[in-house]
């Protein structure tokens, strides 16, 4: 009788193994809200937002976590410190309806390549993990091609449509984001443009004449591939944001040669222009931020060297109303640009652009056309890592964190009293 009983449960436990595995992509159509996790919001941390003064930093005390964290992400101590910045991975974007910043993306190479997501709450100093990751497929990356290595691959993703998922629907051997993620409250979707994928060589190379955009929903918590055709032709190193004024996506690829427009309610891209390729457009592993007053998408790029000459220090402007770029300032001063040496963040209260560096800040405004060098008072960003920043309008402070388990604050300008007034009606 025992034996007949165990004998039913292995069966049942391997078809339910069979269903998860097979599902793939249809999870991602389920349509099933997840509870968003709610904290109280925690006094050392409001004390400390509410006294923070005009330029002035602070490190808050040590971060929680919470959410789906697994063995996976415990063996590198995110249950501890967060997500942590990620090589090419700084850019964390403000989800307005959820009142957090949500970020993912994979490192170059080492410690891991994880296709996790989470977001942070700022009231409780608490980085949720939304998304559990998929099995690391970097850990086998060096292993030798042959049966062994084919197996481990195969047992983990699947292909459809010449494109590689992982069994639960997520993207397989994902890649970093470098600017090319952004947050579409119309879609309430968190969209990352993965300009390669799928370096352990098996399944499916992936095709890099469609754009590999991907979605997750976090009320869903839910991957999907957006497949579309036409689309432009997919490359790395690019710029994704998302222009309200559009209620779409722009994507610039300098590589690519292209511009253009993503509609996530029609799942259609429309071309804007043909990139030429000078010095007039901003080249590869840019920043950029959106000043949403001016209508003004911001693009800072260079400093330091390439193949051993200097990358000179460019500011662009695109007017998004006249669809028209404009290069505004070249010169050895200014901070870098480079999507994994230092953040770029839009803060609507000050109306200014921030670059988040080590030691500095450096603001930008359209109309001066001029970068300055910020020096905080209070508690130095010290950092030898790079941070991931994301401006925070509902406590307006500039987030920063470097994976210390400590997340810096900064407050470039006050609200005068009439705004407080105003928000206190909301």
């Amino acid at each position: 009788m025992m034996k007949s009983i165990l004998k039913l449960m292995i069966i049942v436990s391997l078809i339910a193994f069979a269903f998860n595995n097979l599902a793939g992509e249809e999870k991602v159509k389920d349509k099933a809200k997840v509870k968003m996790l709610i904290f109280k919001p925690d006094p050392a941390v409001l004390k400390i937002l509410k006294n923070l003064k005009e330029n002035e930093g602070v490190y808050l005390p040590a971060l929680k976590t919470a959410g789906n964290i697994n063995a996976e992400q415990k063996k590198f101590k995110l249950d501890k410190f967060g997500p942590r910045p990620r090589d090419y991975c700084l850019k964390w974007v403000w989800a307005p309806e959820r009142k957090r910043a949500l970020f993912c993306g994979a490192n170059a190479g080492t410690p891991h390549r994880l296709n996790d997501v989470w977001e942070y709450d700022l009231g409780s100093n608490t980085w949720v993990c939304l998304w559990s990751p998929d099995p690391d497929m970097n850990k086998y990356r060096r292993l030798k091609k042959g049966d062994e290595k084919k197996k481990i691959v195969e047992a983990t993703g699947y292909v459809k449509d010449n494109v590689s998922f992982t069994n639960r629907g997520a993207p397989f051997d994902p890649i970093h984001t470098w600017w090319a993620l952004t947050y579409d409250p119309n879609a309430k979707a968190l969209f990352w443009v993965m300009g390669h994928q799928n370096k352990t060589g098996y399944l499916k190379k992936m095709d890099r004449s469609i754009m590999n955009l991907w979605a997750y929903y976090p009320e869903k918590n839910s991957w999907a591939f957006m497949r579309t055709s036409p689309s432009p032709r997919v490359a790395n190193a690019s710029i994704l944001d998302y222009i309200p004024e559009w209620k779409g996506l722009l994507w610039y690829s300098y590589k690519s040669k292209s511009m253009d427009m993503y509609d996530s309610k029609d799942n259609t891209w429309t071309k804007l222009m043909k990139v030429p390729q000078n010095t007039d457009f901003p080249g590869p592993e840019a920043v950029s931020a959106y000043d949403t007053g001016n209508k003004i998408l911001v693009v800072h790029r260079g400093g330091g060297t390439h193949k051993g000459k200097p990358v000179p220090k460019i500011t662009y402007h695109y007017d998004i109303m006249n669809k028209k770029w404009t290069k505004v300032i070249e010169s050895a001063e200014g901070p870098r640009g480079k999507d994994n040496k230092a953040p770029m963040v839009y803060d609507s209260n000050a109306k200014v652009c921030l670059i988040i560096d080590n030691k500095e800040i450096w603001s930008y405004k359209v109309g001066d056309k001029k970068w300055i060098k910020r020096i905080p008072t209070g508690t130095p960003n010290i950092s030898k890592r790079a941070f991931m920043g994301c401006y925070n309008p509902e406590y307006n402070v500039i987030m920063a964190d470097n994976g210390s388990g400590k997340v810096w604050v900064y407050r470039a300008k006050n609200k005068t009293t009439i705004q407080k007034q105003q928000k206190r009606k909301q």
